[in-house]
């Protein structure tokens, strides 16, 4: 993942667990939620690092590779920081013990 990805995740994920502290009067552990999305962040980077070469490989060939770095970002940001929130929302929730089907809703 790119440098300007992980930290438009984390930034996302940064607001995410505030408002989720702010929401919980305070009851919720920031710093834990934190890891556990930076830690998924990680998983999620890992599982997906094959097919993101294979992504950034085939813009090169199409003429968009290093010259335009941010043409890379079109929708695959967008998308893979709304995966990252979805996820943390579903683990945040279920970790507060909110039951499966609301925690899937909420994500």
């Amino acid at each position: 993942m790119r440098d300007s990805h992980r930290a438009d995740a984390e930034r996302l994920w940064e607001r995410t667990v505030e408002e989720e502290v702010r929401r919980s009067a305070g009851r919720v552990d920031r710093d834990a939620l934190l890891a556990r999305g930076r830690a998924a962040l990680d998983t999620m980077a890992a599982s997906a690092a094959e097919e993101y070469a294979d992504y950034l490989r085939a813009l090169e060939e199409a003429g968009d590779g290093p010259a335009a770095p941010d043409a890379a970002a079109g929708l695959g940001t967008p998308a893979l920081v709304t995966a990252v929130a979805a996820a943390a929302a579903v683990g945040g929730d279920l970790a507060l013990g909110t039951a499966a089907g609301t925690a899937l809703g909420a994500g």
